[in-house]
């Protein structure tokens, strides 16, 4: 025994640091609840934000490389050979020659430029992809807040099945109640059990398709959802709303592809102007050497770049017609989504006094059976309406607080 004692602090300190380098991840992962916050954070570095960077990064590598001097390559061509003179003589002949191609028009500006704008829609179109990325985050967050309350719901559901049935099974031995209440409480207490069990599988499920979102793996222990359901945030004035519109995200992936769509134009008009070469050739010949400069000039005679330029102008209208409806979208959304607000926030305001009575009547009607005061009948009846008026309650937070986020995010805001 006194050994052990004496190597105890040889086998002690090992256990410390193992605990020193497990126990920070393990507090780590128990302290990192999913608040609104960090969801919203997590989404803008979920694998669907990452596509949005790559295709961003494509659109970069090709405005990095679209510098290029010509799209068509110098050319270094030579040939050689014998020359059979009359008199006999075989003297050596060579031949080399240099196409340096030159573009006319501002083909390599239209080109930059085109490229310039296209990155530019890219990045607008990959920060509206983070916004919508985002919304469905919160939306999804928001559905796992409201899980968690219909799970404390049915557990609640549950606890007063099982008192009405514990005091059905109590006044029935007393010779207070029949036999059918007792078996009527255990069928409401079945059905109690099979719905707290729904609750709870439909919370996992959702809270697996948050984790999924937002590219976290699967929580070997259950993972803490924290935040009200109704975010505090007080959303803007319609009128705010609408002034803002030019502010939107898509909005402004709209106006981006407008200027993409330009560009191109202009790009696919200089397209049309010829690549003039230059050439220099040297030739050996009969030992004399011959130098010769001139230049190839391809005529636009057969093809013109006609369909090219063609087909970028009308995309242009195209992007224009895009932005048009992208917009009258856009401010009937914003009505819409006010309008909803509004509806879903008196419809909440009505219907919490309501919960909050059926809440204590069903509490009291459970009472009073348990006293012989109340039959059972009646009790269930009060508790029906009761979980009804409890249950439309959290729909109407839920659908308000959905309401409230998607016009948060509408805004450019992110709900707390």
């Amino acid at each position: 025994m006194s050994r052990l004692f004496a190597r105890a602090p040889f086998l002690i300190a090992p256990l410390l640091v193992l605990s020193a380098v497990v126990a920070p991840g393990v507090a780590l992962s128990a302290e990192a609840p999913l608040t609104r916050a960090r969801v919203a954070e997590l989404a803008r570095a979920s694998p669907a934000s990452r596509v949005a960077a790559a295709e961003v990064a494509v659109a970069r590598a090709a405005a990095g490389a679209s510098g290029a001097l010509s799209l068509e390559n110098p050319v270094l061509s030579g040939a050689g050979g014998v020359r059979l003179n009359p008199d006999g003589s075989k003297p050596l002949a060579a031949t080399a020659s240099l196409a340096w191609p030159i573009d006319l028009g501002g083909q390599r500006g239209a080109r930059v430029g085109a490229a310039e704008a296209e990155l530019r829609a890219a990045e607008s179109a990959a920060e509206d992809s983070r916004r919508r990325l985002a919304l469905a985050a919160l939306l999804q967050h928001a559905l796992v807040l409201r899980d968690e309350r219909q799970v404390e719901l049915a557990r609640a559901r549950l606890a007063l099945g099982e008192r009405l049935l514990a005091a059905a099974e109590r006044r029935r031995k007393a010779g207070e109640a029949p036999e059918v209440d007792v078996a009527v409480a255990s069928l409401q207490r079945g059905r109690d059990a099979a719905a707290e069990a729904a609750a709870r599988g439909a919370r996992d499920a959702d809270l697996a398709a948050l984790l999924a979102m937002l590219g976290l793996p699967p929580a070997a222990e259950p993972v803490r959802v924290e935040g009200p359901l109704v975010a505090p945030d007080e959303p803007p004035a319609l009128a705010a709303l609408l002034d803002g519109l030019e502010r939107r995200t898509d909005l402004r992936a709209a106006a981006a592809s407008i200027d993409a769509a330009r560009a191109r134009s202009a790009r696919e008009q200089t397209a049309r102007w010829p690549t003039v070469n230059l050439t220099a050739q040297y030739e050996r010949d009969d030992g004399a050497n011959i130098g010769m400069l001139g230049l190839a000039v391809p005529l636009p005679l057969l093809n013109a770049n006609r369909s090219g330029a063609a087909t970028a102008a009308a995309e242009v209208d195209v992007a224009v017609a895009r932005a048009g409806a992208a917009r009258a979208a856009a401010a009937g959304h914003a009505q819409e989504l006010h309008a909803r607000y509004a509806a879903t926030r008196r419809a909440l305001e009505a219907l919490t006094p309501a919960a909050a009575l059926s809440e204590r009547a069903a509490a009291l009607a459970a009472r009073g059976y348990e006293l012989g005061e109340n039959d059972l009948p009646s009790v269930l009846l009060v508790r029906r309406e009761a979980l009804e008026a409890q249950a439309a309650l959290l729909d109407a937070e839920y659908a308000h607080a959905t309401a409230k986020i998607e016009l948060l995010v509408a805004a450019g805001r992110v709900p707390r």
